[in-house]
């Protein structure tokens, strides 16, 4: 693959690790940093978790040495920047698995992390309502139409949420402080997806950019009475910690570590059948979450229940 550099560039792959964005949609946002394909991010990642073969998803990454009920995107705060709201972690991974790829639950392994090389400020959709904002993680079947995520296209089980109190938006996110599961607090919420490709002036000029705006800006700020965290997009991606493999020049050497954990898929006794998401209802049909039951295919757009080619 023809090396992106990210700078951070905001690598624009054509819906989701799915092909090339054309050279006019790289973008340079901040200092060095060099992602050429998913494989670079195998010997970064390699430190704080095991990568394992997934049937459908390929080579996906799972973090190590974390609590059992675990879920990404719980552990940090939100930032309002030029590319909408930002996840700030001080997770050691958070700049490729926050910023990169997206999150998907699965059977045996809880949450797995399936790579990609389109960089976004934070890969999520949102349900606000009744008092309380809530995220879950995007799954990887959801595409870009164009240059927007399509609302209707959206099914995300409602337990794969987690939610705030909308006065404590502004406040650091701690697994202790969020409410997940609790079906008061859902069917008070309502679903939102504003993820799009937008002209953003970044970096001094006008820029075509991955921006999720979720709630907005005034919402929340209303909501908290107090000043929401801003800053520009190359501030905050300076201060996110990045590993010497991909801040400076070159390829990162090295493999995942194979056996168990890493086989080939539908081989090893690691690899999973093609849904791998929980049980769950049909969505409705009007691209909420809602289902609460117990059918197969819960995360993805409606109508892809079998899951994206593997590549």
């Amino acid at each position: 693959m023809e090396t992106k550099r990210i700078a951070v560039w905001i690598a624009a792959a054509c819906g989701f690790g799915l092909g090339v964005f054309n050279a006019s949609a790289l973008h340079e946002v901040s200092a060095s940093v060099e992602i050429r394909a998913e494989a670079d991010f195998y010997a970064p990642l390699e430190a704080h978790g095991a990568w394992v073969e997934v049937e459908s998803y390929g080579r996906c990454w799972h973090p190590a040495h974390v609590e059992v009920a675990w879920r990404p995107y719980c552990a940090g705060y939100w930032a309002w920047t030029d590319c909408g709201w930002y996840w700030v972690s001080d997770e050691p991974w958070s700049w490729a698995c926050y910023h990169y790829g997206r999150w998907v639950y699965h059977p045996r392994f809880a949450w797995v992390w399936v790579p990609g090389v389109e960089w976004g400020s934070a890969w999520v959709s949102w349900r606000v309502g009744g008092g309380y904002v809530g995220w879950a993680p995007l799954p990887p079947r959801v595409e870009f139409r164009g240059d927007v995520i399509v609302a209707s296209r959206v099914t995300i089980a409602p337990e794969r949420f987690v939610f705030v109190e909308a006065n404590r938006f502004h406040e650091r996110v701690t697994p202790k402080t969020i409410v997940v599961n609790n079906k008061t607090v859902i069917e008070k919420t309502t679903f939102v997806t504003n993820i799009k490709r937008s002209d953003k002036t970044v970096g001094g000029g006008a820029q075509k950019v991955v921006v999720n705006e979720g709630p907005g800006l005034a919402a929340m700020q209303k909501a908290t009475s107090q000043k929401v965290r801003t800053a520009e997009i190359r501030e905050v991606i300076r201060q996110t910690p990045h590993p010497a493999a991909v801040t400076h020049k070159g390829k990162p050497d090295g493999e995942p570590k194979t056996g168990e954990m890493a086989g080939k898929p539908g081989k090893g006794k690691d690899s999973v059948d093609r849904d791998i998401g929980p049980p769950r209802e049909r969505p409705s049909d009007d691209g909420d979450s809602g289902g609460r039951g117990k059918k197969r295919g819960e995360d993805g757009e409606k109508g892809k229940g079998r899951g994206p080619k593997k590549h």
